[in-house]
């Protein structure tokens, strides 16, 4: 079957109308019967020959099925054959999800992450502590992400989550694990809980990146010195850790609720890791920007997704790439009353020398989404006898960034 044919079969047409599909990744697990004319005799039968869901159905080989009294050999290999097309349909559209693990303490602020990413503010005040596991498929700009939020109290970490590691760290794309940074007297407890994680990633093979969230660092504790060191203590410790594993590769962010611009950055860094082009985007970023002699650049969507940048400096970095998403939020402001959004956004820093500049490139996925290349520079005219080339570098990677 070819990736076309594959991506355009409907798999709740082979289940029977009262089957109810919730979650890709559950459907292999399906008792046989459940599919469209098998039988309940007959997948009694199947399952005492420990053929007990559709992924062991689909396992067997056509040509050598095993002796089943009640069900003709014949209609055997047809459901086989169905079983084979629902595997393969399903493993090639679970390739275009990635999962995301998002675990930590109780409290620690995960649920209200995801709450912010899908713009569903007024909940935040209201939020329960997750109970056990939370799955949510997210379209994270236009990317399918399939979320699991990993409830921290300790009974689940105990007898659910260690008990079974299999069930919740396999093929785990990226690993969120969220910190209170207001919470030091639970940093220990935290630690802890991160070596456990760690040596269950272990255990299974599983060598994915880690992006370490200091959730709750609202803008009025930023500026106190408990919060420099309260990160500077998280930092020490989840370092040595990290280090006892060798080959984890450990990376830090930290958010506010409050500012949805820092959980878009966090995510942005999560989705760069996982992207198989954010390496080369950002490798064409570095020689665009030597070459128009600029102090920085990025490469950002309307809606905040930063799919790379390049700097000599993290503080232009950082003031390229939030001037960047403040200007954004400002442009859709004035687009959602009406004006027509500019083709170009420029701010001037006559007294320091500088300006910066965004200029629109695309527009990417169904969602028709503007991507802007964002300068710091003090000559931004120079982007313009390279931009034509920078934007046929970069389109096609775009379009394949996850």
């Amino acid at each position: 079957m070819s990736e076309d044919e594959t991506k355009s079969v409907v798999i709740k047409d082979f289940f029977k109308s009262s089957v109810i599909i919730n979650e890709l990744d559950e459907v292999l697990r399906f008792k046989p019967e459940t599919i469209i004319g098998i039988d309940q005799v007959s997948s009694n039968a199947l399952i005492e020959n420990n053929i007990k869901d559709i992924e062991d159905l689909a396992k067997l080989s056509v040509d050598a099925l095993p002796n089943i009294k009640v069900i003709p050999k014949e209609i055997l290999a047809k459901w086989v054959r169905i079983a084979k097309v629902i595997e393969k349909t399903i493993r090639e559209k679970m390739k275009s999800h990635k999962k995301l693990l998002m675990i930590g303490l109780d409290n620690g602020g995960k649920t209200s992450i995801l709450a912010v990413i899908q713009e569903r503010f007024s909940i935040i005040k209201s939020l329960l502590p997750t109970r056990g596991v939370k799955r949510e498929k997210l379209d994270f700009f236009g990317y399918p992400i399939l979320s699991w939020d990993l409830g921290g109290q300790v009974q689940y970490r105990e007898k659910l989550y260690f008990n079974r590691p299999e069930l919740f760290f396999t093929e785990v794309d990226i690993v969120l694990y969220v910190v209170d940074s207001q919470d030091s007297d639970r940093f220990p407890e935290s630690a802890n809980y991160f070596r456990e994680v760690l040596n269950a990633l272990k255990d299974l093979n599983e060598h994915p990146p880690v992006l370490v969230i200091l959730s709750k660092s609202d803008q009025d504790f930023r500026t106190t010195l408990s919060w420099r060191d309260n990160v500077s203590t998280v930092k020490k410790k989840f370092d040595q850790i990290a280090a006892e594993f060798g080959n984890i590769s450990i990376d830090y962010a930290d958010t506010t609720i409050y500012q949805r611009e820092t959980i878009m950055h966090m995510f942005s860094v999560a989705l760069k890791k996982v992207s198989e082009t954010s390496e080369i985007v950002e490798n064409i970023l570095e020689d665009f920007t030597h070459t128009i002699q600029g102090k920085a650049a990025s490469l950002i969507s309307m809606d905040g997704l930063i799919f790379g940048n390049f700097t000599d400096s993290d503080i232009d970095e950082a003031l390229l790439n939030n001037t960047a998403l403040i200007m954004q939020t400002l442009s859709n402001f004035h687009n959602s009353i009406g004006l027509k959004r500019e083709n170009t956004i420029t701010l001037e820093f006559p007294l320091n020398g500088f300006t910066i500049r965004g200029e629109k490139l695309f527009e990417y996925s169904e969602l028709k989404i503007p991507v802007y290349l964002w300068i710091l520079s003090e000559n931004p005219d120079l982007m313009y006898e390279k931009i034509d080339y920078f934007k046929l570098q970069v389109l096609p990677l775009i379009n394949l960034f996850i």
